[in-house]
């Protein structure tokens, strides 16, 4: 049997439910698709380790759906400390001096928050809307046919549906790969405060074997510790972009190994560090799809949201709240076609659709081509590239008033 709805949303993850979830409270009947089934074998299931830098505006969408997790699962970062490969350090903090009068900001500059958390305060308010959720693990339900006049692809960027419609992106491999894993401190009653280190490490003895001949490996990486168990935790999420080769090396060290080279590559700082969970990689790419927007059929119209949009390198932290930047401009989009007399469009109205798409891409080129420009800087080799980020770091970082615009354009980014 043909289901008809107004708008089906493909892809149940935090976009696509958070998208469901909203537009649920219009006059619309929405579908979820998802592409797992929650009757997984749990003895199968891989440990889900994922954290994710959440902004202000992101986490008050969030919490407007009664769906931003607990305490322990959501750790304010008050503090980041980011160095360069010579050792220069720029310093963020939230406490920033608002006016005259000396009166602090006590707003976080982000959340890191848990996935697994995260997804299952989304899963709770997807329960209670009336979305009809199908998910492909149930018997026939990936049989069935779905009629509506707008399909929004939240897939990722590996979207199946997607490249069905055609629609054509350019991506650009960084020539790296992330890992993620969870540490700890090994000693008890040692706590992260709140405080998250990033290192841009450009060194050409990164991999070196003292007892080779051979000529030094040029490596780059960036190592991200981010805190994670609430403000009194003492657990980081590791998030460590390296080259392929690196990466397949880390991957395969004993725990001992490993944080010997955690040891390392954070020049020292963290001496006393203990894994508890798995490592888990992924290949690192800058994607963008040339059109947002199409139509499968006369009365059927496409649309792209969240990575199946765009995707860009994790070193800034942006991914998911660029994601939810777009899901908000669509869930406004289709808010205000509601209120005001534009309500006559169809939803498959490609204009409409094209005006959410001239919007988004607009607003987030601004951190999408800053993220590749760092990447970019960090990566190069050249002398130039070498004195460019190194006293780039020192006039930055005596910059009061760039750092505090800076922060707050992170806190507050593309929504």
């Amino acid at each position: 049997m043909a289901l008809n709805v107004d708008i089906c949303i493909r892809g149940g993850g935090i976009v696509g439910t958070t998208l469901a979830v909203l537009l649920s409270r219009l006059q619309l009947r929405v579908a979820l698709i998802s592409n797992s089934s929650p009757t997984t074998n749990q003895s199968t299931r891989v440990e889900d380790i994922r954290a994710y830098a959440i902004n202000a505006k992101s986490k008050s969408i969030l919490e407007s759906l009664n769906a931003w997790p607990g305490e322990s699962a959501c750790t304010e970062v008050r503090q980041m400390q980011v160095l360069s490969d010579s050792g220069e350090m720029i310093e963020f903090s939230n406490s920033l001096q608002l006016n005259a009068l000396n009166t602090q900001d006590s707003t976080p500059m982000s959340w890191i928050v848990e996935v697994p958390a995260l997804e299952a305060e989304l899963a709770k308010a997807l329960s209670l809307s009336n979305v009809q959720h199908i998910t492909h693990g149930y018997a026939g339900a990936e049989l069935q046919e779905i009629h509506a006049p707008l399909t929004v692809i939240c897939e990722g960027s590996k979207s199946t549906t997607q490249q069905a419609v055609h629609s054509f992106t350019e991506r650009i491999s960084y020539g790296q790969v992330a890992l993620a894993t969870h540490v700890k401190f090994k000693d008890p009653h040692a706590k992260h405060r709140g405080v998250a280190y990033q290192w841009f490490n450009n060194s050409s003895a990164l991999n070196t074997n003292e007892n080779s001949n051979s000529e030094p490996t040029k490596e780059f990486e960036i190592l991200a510790f981010l805190p994670i168990g609430g403000r009194e935790g003492n657990t980081f999420a590791i998030v460590w972009s390296t080259t392929v080769e690196r990466n397949a090396a880390l991957n395969h060290l004993s725990d001992a190994d490993f944080t010997d080279e955690l040891r390392k590559s954070s020049k020292e700082f963290f001496k006393d560090l203990v894994p508890v969970s798995a490592k888990q990689s992924w290949p690192l790419a800058l994607s963008s799809a040339k059109n947002w927007c199409g139509v499968f059929s006369p009365k059927e119209s496409w649309v792209l949201c969240g990575d199946s949009a765009h995707s860009v390198h994790p070193l800034s932290g942006m991914g998911l709240n660029l994601g939810l930047g777009d899901v908000w401009a669509l869930y406004e989009l289709l808010l205000s076609k509601e209120k005001v007399n534009t309500s006559w469009r169809p939803l498959n109205d490609l204009r409409m659709l094209r005006d959410y798409e001239r919007q988004r891409k607009l607003a987030i080129l601004p951190y999408v081509q800053f993220i590749d420009k760092i990447q970019l800087l960090f990566a190069s080799d050249y002398p130039l590239a070498r004195l460019l980020r190194n006293k780039g770091f020192k006039t930055f970082n005596a910059l009061g008033a760039l750092k505090e615009w800076t922060i707050r354009k992170a806190m507050q980014a593309a929504l």
